[in-house]
């Protein structure tokens, strides 16, 4: 199974065309947050639109530039990852959308307790090969958690959470310069880096194997 794992849209719908056959030939797209540039449920509407017409297997959580409507907007057409659990195929995924607290006030920011009762609800799911966390903020003190400024500004909670289940992959965004790959112990977490300029294609067989674009 072939996964491309997109994030930090922010409203943008010129694909160039190498990205379009990225799109097309995934067996899943799954967006990290920030679909929208604080836009709501007509906005999200359009920037998926503009994937669906190329490949209409999407999941996805909001991020802290979303509004409260976005969230809206992909439950009702169930492409909400935010707060749930997907087995697809042999991998299983929990989303958790949003940032934590943020010195701009955007729409959709959590106090690490909230995200520690959002962690909460997650269970391994004993039928699934791969285990698979997509979270719009990234785990703190790695390299995709530090800002242009030198600043680690990611989610304690979320990295206590990955030490301790150990997710095959997690999937995150928000930081836009955080662009690339670490390590939590045997945990492999991607920032692919903004949308439609970077991707990354994560490849499920025997192996994980991942490229970024």
């Amino acid at each position: 199974m072939d996964l491309l794992a997109i994030t930090d849209i922010h409203g943008r719908k010129n694909l160039p065309e190498a990205i379009k056959t990225q799109i097309s030939n995934a067996d899943l797209i799954v967006i990290a947050g920030d679909i929208t540039n604080f836009g709501g449920y007509n906005d999200a509407r359009d920037i998926i639109h503009t994937l669906t017409t190329i490949n209409d297997h999407i999941v996805a959580v909001p991020g802290n530039c979303d509004r409260i409507t976005v969230n809206k907007y992909l439950i009702d057409n169930d492409l909400s990852l935010h707060m749930a659990t997907r087995v697809i195929q042999n991998i299983a995924l929990y989303g958790i959308g949003g940032s934590g607290k943020t010195p701009f006030h955007t729409p959709q920011e959590y106090s690490e307790e909230d995200i520690t009762m959002t962690l909460q609800a997650w269970e391994k799911q004993e039928a699934a090969k791969w285990h698979v966390l997509v979270t719009h903020s990234p785990p703190a003190h790695t390299k995709l958690d530090r800002t242009i400024m030198g600043l680690h500004v990611g989610s304690k909670v979320i990295r206590s959470f990955i030490e301790t289940f150990e997710p095959d992959l997690v999937i995150c965004g928000h930081i836009h310069e955080g662009r690339g790959i670490d390590y939590i112990n045997t945990t492999l977490c991607i920032n692919p880096g903004t949308f439609p300029q970077h991707a990354a294609l994560i490849s499920f067989n025997d192996s994980m194997d991942f490229s970024l674009y």
